[in-house]
């Protein structure tokens, strides 16, 4: 508090200002942080949603293909593609023997780092639903749908530091705009000390340009006035005290004469 008391008046309103950019940048960021998780978990169930209606689609015309076990592992290499999710054909297992796990999918697009405690604070849950395939009344296993919450994840903490790299670049820019436009505000704050440290040692043709806001202006203006008229008042006393010693000059030869 003592040091907060020892700044001027353009310190303070900087490091004000400063002060307000940062906090709406932390609470912008919070906000993100906050609602990561919630937003993963819709997307997620979303994606998978709309992965499982799209491969219902896919497979409807099973029954009318000409070899349907071809034609389904031509739409599972299809559909390796797709972002967020991805599906694997499992068989069913034949007698006496194990029923085959599909292989675990891969990730989708660049590998990104994401930190550790961003994931463990999101702390996303990896869905898994399988649709089963049938063709004429044969099943042909099922289709394996995996979401990839991760590469949401990926996506937001992308988007959290594009926020705070952008961000910080407007803040500092509207910081230094605004230090501008407070310094040439305050700027006459320090020609009114001068001109008043002028006047109190006794020069009185000290005059302020009057200048920033409409406040400071008249306050310039006053100043001027002021030192104006202290100025003539010091030079009638001036001349005042000229006469008085000019009459009391021409008085002493009379006296002498009389005497």
């Amino acid at each position: 508090m003592a040091m907060w008391q020892k700044l001027s008046l353009r310190a303070r309103l900087n490091a004000l200002l400063a002060l307000v950019m940062v906090l709406g940048l932390v609470i912008n960021i919070s906000r993100l942080l906050l609602e990561a998780a919630p937003r993963v978990t819709a997307e997620d169930q979303s994606v998978v949603r709309l992965a499982r209606g799209f491969v219902e689609i896919l497979v409807s015309d099973l029954n009318e293909a000409a070899d349907p076990e071809a034609r389904l592992d031509q739409i599972v290499e299809g559909l390796k593609q797709l972002r967020h999710v991805s599906i694997a054909r499992e068989r069913d297992p034949t007698p006496g023997r194990a029923a085959s796990t599909p292989a675990p999918p891969g990730v989708s697009g660049e590998i990104r780092q994401v930190p550790e405690w961003f994931v463990t604070l999101i702390h996303p849950e990896q869905t898994t639903v399988g649709v089963p395939i049938a063709v004429n009344g044969r099943s042909l296993g099922s289709l394996v749908i995996t979401s990839h919450p991760t590469d949401e994840v990926a996506e937001i903490w992308d988007g959290i530091v594009t926020q705070i790299e952008v961000g910080s670049a407007i803040a500092a820019a509207l910081l230094l705009i605004t230090m501008t436009v407070v310094n040439r505000a305050l700027e006459p704050i320090k020609s009114l000390g001068d001109a008043m440290h002028r006047i109190a040692v006794g020069r009185y043709d000290a005059r302020v340009r009057p200048g920033g806001s409409p406040e400071l202006a008249a306050i310039c203006g006053t100043l001027n006035y002021l030192a104006s008229v202290l100025e003539t008042t010091a030079e009638d006393n001036r001349r005042l005290a000229v006469r008085v010693l000019s009459l009391i000059h021409i008085s002493e030869p009379t006296r002498q004469a009389e005497i």
